[in-house]
C-alpha cells in the first residue's frame, strides 16, 4: 500500500463518521481506473473505492447498485455519508476530481468458472439482474449510452482503425430496423466481478463502476465470452447453451431477438481489435 494514500485515505473517510477506522489491505488488482481498500472499523468491515473519474460518472453506478441490493441481489452497495451522499469528490491538481465511495463489504471468493454449476449460476444471476433493473421502479439512468459511446470512439479512431467498429455498429442498427433489441441498464464490464459466499453459496455482483444503457444482449454475449474463455469449441457451445437457458428462465427473450447475438459478438471483437496496437511498420516476420 502506498504510504501516501495510507496517510490520506482515513481523513478522506471522515464524512462517513466511522468508529476507529483502519486500513486492513489494498484489494486493487489493476489500478488503471480505481484503487480499492478494505477498511476495518468498530462498525464493521467496509470497502473504500477511489475512482479516477468525477462524481457525475460514478454516482449513477452507485445508485444502480443500491437499487439491486434492495431487490435482494448483493452488490456491495454504497454506504451513505452522514449527510446522505453516496460519494464525495477528491480534489486533484487537474481540472476534474476523482471520487471516493464507501461500500458494503461482501465476503466470498470469485465464482469458480470450472465448476459444474457455474453456467447456470451465472445465467441465473444475470437474468435476475436484468429483470430487476427492467421492473424495479425508479431505476437510476447510467451516465452514458453504450452504442453512442462506441460511435464516438469509431469517429475518434479514424477511418482505418475505426472501420471494423463502424461496420459492427451499422450492422446492429440495420438489425434493429427488422427485429427488436431489448434495451436497459448494462453491467458493462466484460470481466464480471461475481463473488460466491462460502457459507450460503449465494452470489453477489459487485463493482458497478461502468454501467451504461444499451442492448441487453451485450451483457449476455459478454458473460458467455467470459465463461468460455480458452475453452474448446464443443465445451464452449455447451456452456453457452446452459448459461442462456438459466438466463431465459429469469428473463424470457424471444428467438427473434437472440438472432442478434452474432452482431453483438462482432461488436465485442471490433472493440478488442480497435484497441490492439498495430505492429511497427518495420516489424519482421
Amino acid at each position: 500500500m502506498s504510504p501516501d494514500w495510507e496517510q490520506r485515505l482515513l481523513p478522506l473517510l471522515a464524512p462517513w463518521n466511522l468508529s476507529t477506522p483502519r486500513l486492513a489491505a489494498e484489494l486493487t488488482d489493476l489500478g488503471d481506473r480505481s484503487r480499492v481498500w478494505r477498511v476495518e472499523s468498530n462498525n464493521g468491515p467496509y470497502v473504500a473505492k477511489l475512482t479516477f473519474d468525477g462524481p457525475t460518472f460514478v454516482e449513477p453506478g452507485l445508485r444502480i447498485a443500491a437499487v439491486l441490493d434492495r431487490a435482494g441481489i448483493p452488490t456491495g452497495a454504497p454506504i451513505p455519508t452522514v449527510d446522505g451522499k453516496l460519494c464525495r469528490p477528491v480534489d486533484r491538481l487537474r481540472d476534474y476530481p476523482w471520487t471516493l465511495a464507501l461500500h458494503t463489504f461482501i465476503p466470498g471468493a470469485p465464482l469458480d468458472l470450472t465448476s459444474d454449476t457455474a453456467p447456470e449460476q451465472a445465467g441465473d444471476l444475470l437474468g435476475r439482474v436484468h429483470h430487476a433493473l427492467m421492473t424495479f421502479p425508479d431505476v437510476p439512468q447510467p451516465a452514458g449510452r453504450m452504442l453512442d459511446y462506441y460511435k464516438g470512439e469509431a469517429k475518434r479512431l479514424g477511418r482505418r482503425r475505426g472501420a471494423t467498429l463502424r461496420k459492427a455498429l451499422t450492422a446492429i442498427a440495420d438489425f434493429r430496423t427488422r427485429a427488436p433489441l431489448s434495451e436497459g441498464v448494462l453491467y458493462g464490464d466484460p470481466a464480471p466481478e461475481i463473488l460466491q459466499d462460502p457459507d450460503s453459496t449465494a452470489l453477489a455482483l459487485i463493482d458497478w463502476g461502468s454501467p451504461s444503457w444499451g442492448p441487453l444482449l451485450h451483457d449476455v454475449v459478454s458473460w458467455q465470452l467470459f465463461l468460455t474463455a480458452r475453452q474448446p469449441p464443443d465445451a464452449a457451445s455447451t456452456v453457452e447453451r446452459r448459461f442462456l437457458t438459466a438466463y431465459r428462465a429469469r428473463r424470457p427473450i424471444s428467438e427473434r431477438e437472440l438472432d442478434g447475438r452474432d452482431l453483438l459478438l462482432d461488436l465485442h471483437r471490433a472493440i478488442q481489435d480497435a484497441w490492439t496496437p498495430d505492429p511497427p511498420t518495420d516489424a519482421v516476420g
